[in-house]
């Protein structure tokens, strides 16, 4: 039996996710404008820039958890170690994505091989801090507990980065009399914050991960997941599947929600200065929809509050779209939308865990980080279907760039608003008939398949 989830874990477990979103947030929305307004490369060279690494990015999103669980373990355990040894690697080169050194195609190609080396590495870290969840977790209140604390924190760096805005690294840049070192310096302390943070999630780990120190050949081969064990517990996973489609549904809500927020309020609601306040309220509502719903998947399961999360956020968003010109009434709206946003977040990571437990009791293998890792594919997908939805139903509705708010046909608020929240409420309400028809994995049924993973390392051992 694994030992109880300390203080430290139950109040903390998370702090890194808040490190890990103070650090890529610099880039979710400062790169685009970093490459064209401070490193002044033109727009083909920043959609080089962007879309090739996007791409890559995305091809080897699957493979990361597959990668840690087929290698051999470090000396600190399969995923503890990753938080170790990761950390050091991001810093120098995702630092070096905010620099123009040399001139040229020179400063292009640091870009870009810094991107991917710093985008595979952080991917690798990110995978093994969630493969913990179901690693160090005895239960599913265990991994309930775990993910809503890590979705809060996730929030709360949301928040705080918020509080770092594109005026305060204009300001260092102006401060110093060099715009592309206030960059620099900017991503360079988020980097060193991640790291810290990471370093704590490895600390608090202490003695949760198994550590094998015989080396003898049969051990090693004991330690590693083979592809075909990787590939039954896929294919022999129909929960996991559905739990896949009906992610990528709240990523889309997610991508697309939040690219349109600012058409909604420039073009829709006529009022720019509330967007600011509906980001701040929106990110607070989601960090408290996040903490609290450890309570409710205590008292109702996990399976049954992120049903419920995936149908009350599809029916705020829809209800919203009939009040798009109260402007009090739809922030209340969007603002219980957020909650729910929050709320399935951190649930989602419980569920993702409890089908680690299943392929487990199912194929008899263990694949926490293949299974875990799995979760980046719906998010690198949903940017990818967020950056074709988009322009693709403004283009449709006749939105042209720097237009005027006040030339807005009526067709074109109509679609803004479709795009806003319709089109997202309809792709939740799907993923949530998904998950009440196909994902099957109640509190019961997990304690059961849990007792019985016991009882078999207890014969084996």
């Amino acid at each position: 039996m694994k030992k109880p989830l300390s203080n430290a874990l139950k109040r903390f477990y998370g702090i890194g996710d808040f490190g890990f979103t103070l650090m890529a947030n610099v880039e979710l929305y400062y790169m685009a404008y970093f490459l064209t307004n401070v490193a002044k490369f033109d727009l083909a060279t920043t959609a080089l820039i962007m879309t090739s690494t996007s791409m890559i990015d995305v091809i080897l999103s699957p493979f990361y958890g597959g990668i840690i669980d087929g290698m051999k373990p470090m000396k600190w355990g399969r995923y503890r170690s990753w938080l170790l040894v990761i950390p050091p690697i991001v810093t120098l080169f995702y630092t070096l994505e905010f620099t123009v050194i040399g001139a040229g195609m020179v400063p292009v190609a640091i870009i870009i091989g810094s991107y991917l080396i710093g985008h595979i590495a952080w991917n690798f870290s990110y995978v093994a801090n969630v493969a913990l969840i179901p690693t160090i977790s005895s239960t599913p209140e265990d991994r309930a507990q775990l993910s809503a604390t890590r979705g809060a924190y996730n929030n709360a760096g949301k928040i705080a980065f918020s509080l770092v805005g594109l005026s305060t690294v204009l300001y260092i840049g102006t401060a110093i009399n060099n715009p592309v070192l206030g960059f620099t310096l900017v991503a360079l302390a988020m980097c060193l914050i991640y790291w810290a943070t990471y370093f704590a999630h490895f600390k608090m780990t202490d003695g949760y991960e198994e550590i094998n120190e015989n080396t003898g050949t049969e051990k090693k081969k004991k330690e590693k997941t083979s592809i075909k064990d990787m590939a039954k517990s896929l294919v022999q996973n129909p929960h996991l599947l559905v739990l896949l489609l009906a992610d990528l549904s709240r990523w889309i809500v997610n991508f697309v929600m939040a690219g349109t927020a600012v058409y909604f309020f420039t073009y829709v609601s006529n009022n720019v200065p509330m967007f600011t306040t509906y980001l701040l309220v929106a990110n607070g509502m989601a960090l408290v929809g996040a903490y609290l719903s450890k309570n409710a998947a205590a008292k109702f399961s996990t399976r049954t509050a992120g049903i419920v999360g995936f149908y009350a956020l599809g029916g705020f968003l829809l209800i919203s779209q009939f009040f798009a010109t109260n402007l009090v009434v739809v922030l209340i709206l969007l603002s219980c939308a957020q909650f729910f946003l929050g709320f399935i977040y951190a649930l989602i990571s419980a569920m993702y865990s409890d089908t680690v437990i299943y392929s487990e009791w199912k194929t008899g293998s263990k694949a926490s980080g293949w299974i875990m890792g799995l979760m980046n594919l719906p998010l690198k997908i949903g940017n990818l279907i967020k950056g074709a939805i988009i322009p693709a139903v403004l283009a449709a509705v006749g939105f042209v760039a720097k237009m005027d708010p006040a030339t807005a046909t009526p067709e074109l608020k109509a679609g803004i608003v479709q795009l806003f929240v319709i089109i997202p409420g309809i792709g939740i309400l799907v993923g949530a008939v998904l998950l009440t028809v196909g994902y099957r994995l109640t509190r019961d049924k997990i304690t059961n398949y849990q007792k019985e993973i016991d009882e078999r390392q207890a014969i084996v051992e």
